[in-house]
């Protein structure tokens, strides 16, 4: 799947398919982690990341919410889904 968000192309491959299941279920775990936790616990890169949550957000699957400087992370519940 391809999705565009306004500042780049971003691809979901079968592997981008299961780092999405692992924040997805980060989140359930802990809602409202901001992007340096998240990435910590992934290990991957804090600007990566970043962007790859904003594509996310943009596709309907997050929310967030500024907090000061922070942004944190929470997963979109759709009624009827766990």
């Amino acid at each position: 799947m391809i999705y565009q968000n306004h500042r780049r192309m971003v691809a979901f491959s079968k592997s981008d398919q299961n780092l999405t299941n692992k924040i997805m279920e980060l989140l359930r775990k802990n809602p409202g982690q901001p992007v340096k936790e998240l990435a910590s616990q992934l290990k991957v890169n804090r600007t990566f990341l970043s962007g790859y949550l904003e594509a996310l957000e943009n596709q309907g699957q997050l929310k967030s919410k500024k907090i000061g400087p922070a942004k944190v992370y929470f997963k979109e519940i759709k009624e009827g889904t766990p």
